[in-house]
This record gives C-alpha cells, sequence and structure tokens, in this order.
C-alpha cells in the first residue's frame, strides 16, 4: 500500500510561508543613510527648545493706541498712493513709550489703530524664533571607533513674523517688514513712519515670541517718561 505524502507537502508549505513573510518584513526596514564621513545614520529624536522671554515685564499702554480689527485683505491693495503729509527727517533727542508689549505668536493677527499727528513713529522689534534641536545618532564603520551623537539646533521651520503699516481709511501697505519667508531671518527690526496719518498697525506670525516697542517724540515741554531704543540680546 502506497503511503501518502500530504502531511510533508504541507509542512513544507508553512515553511516556506515562514519564509516569504521575514523576507518581506525585512524589507520594510530602510537601510541607515550614510553621510559624508563614512558614518551611518540610524536614528533622531526631536525637541523644541523653549521661546525666551522678554528681558523686561510686559507692559501694555492702551492710552495711546486703540485695539483694532485686522484688515480684511492680505495683500495691498491697488489703486492710487493715499494723500499723506510727509514732515521732513528731524531727529529727536527724548521720545516716550506709547506701546510695549511681549506677544507670543501663535498663527494669529494682533492690530492696533493710531492716529500719528506727531511724526515720527519708531517701531522696534525683538523676534524670537522657536528653535528645534535634534540629537543624531551616526553609527561608526569601523570596530575600532565609537558611535557619534551629534546635536543640532537651528530656527523651527513653522516660524515667521510679519508687521504691517497700513493706511487705516483705504488699507494700503505703508510699510512692512518681518522675519523668515519674504524677510531676511535678523532677529532685530525697525521701521520708522514719517507720515502723518491714520494708521493701522498690525503684528502676525507663528512660532515666534516678539518684544515691540512703539515710540514718539517727546517735546520740550510735554509730560512724559522717556523711553530708550530697544536693545535684542545678541
Amino acid at each position: 500500500m502506497r503511503r501518502s505524502r500530504t502531511p510533508g507537502v504541507w509542512v513544507l508549505a508553512i515553511l516556506v510561508l515562514m519564509v516569504l513573510f521575514l523576507v518581506f518584513s525585512s524589507g520594510c526596514v530602510a537601510p541607515p543613510k550614510e553621510d559624508t564621513n563614512g558614518k551611518a545614520l540610524t536614528g533622531t529624536t526631536t525637541k523644541k527648545t523653549t521661546v525666551p522671554t522678554a528681558t523686561t515685564p510686559a507692559i501694555i499702554d492702551t492710552q495711546f493706541l486703540t485695539p483694532a480689527t485686522p484688515y480684511p485683505t492680505p495683500t495691498q491693495t491697488t489703486g492710487t498712493p493715499h494723500t499723506v503729509v510727509t514732515e521732513p527727517p528731524v531727529e529727536f533727542t527724548q521720545y516716550q513709550n506709547i506701546y510695549y508689549n511681549n506677544l507670543d505668536m501663535n498663527y494669529q493677527t494682533v492690530a492696533y489703530s493710531y492716529d500719528l499727528s506727531d511724526p515720527p513713529m519708531i517701531i522696534e522689534i525683538c523676534i524670537y524664533p522657536e528653535m528645534v534641536t535634534r540629537n543624531i545618532w551616526y553609527e561608526s564603520r569601523y570596530k575600532d571607533k565609537d558611535d557619534v551623537t551629534v546635536k543640532k539646533t537651528y530656527i523651527s521651520q513653522s516660524a515667521w513674523f510679519e508687521v504691517v503699516v497700513r493706511d487705516k481709511n483705504t488699507g494700503e501697505i505703508v510699510a512692512s517688514d518681518g522675519f523668515a519667508k519674504t524677510y531676511s531671518v535678523d532677529t532685530q527690526k525697525k521701521i520708522t513712519i514719517r507720515s502723518t496719518g491714520q494708521y493701522l498697525i498690525e503684528f502676525t506670525g507663528n512660532d515666534v515670541s516678539v518684544v515691540v516697542q512703539i515710540r514718539i517724540p517727546l517735546r520740550e515741554g510735554e509730560e512724559g517718561e522717556i523711553s530708550e531704543p530697544l536693545v535684542c540680546p545678541s
């Protein structure tokens, strides 16, 4: 009588399936990337650093600036420029604060209106972008050398900031500056408005903390506290 080989066939089929499973499972793991020094990058960890706060306590004076609604359109309006009275550049020796505050920006816009009748108006800003730290592990290709962990810190790719000064009545952009995107990554900015007019000042950004100071001249005989230019830590 001939013996059946059916059990042996099933065992062989199961072994083949197990081997194929192991092969395909190992294929899902990408091989380590190598850098120019011949070491393999095998893993990274990401850690966001804490955005530094202002060295001076945050103070906001609403006696001068009036909270306002941001202009509805994000782009500059077209048409003929608005008419303003431009004062000749005059360098004053004394200025007073009309606004000082520390803003933590997270995809938001803060706006204020101000009727500038005694220019110039100086807007000074210190920008603290969020920093990202990565610990990168490089595996040595040589047995006689240890693995290396390198810490790299850089500006968050989602960090940006913009200040826009508009004519309050027409919405036309009078001046603008910022950090990242279409602007430089300098962390100290300054805008000087030398024309009288009603202005809308907008601060917009994400993943940044900014210290903002706005000053106007303190003329002789006027009451007010003298303020110094805003100095950003190096």
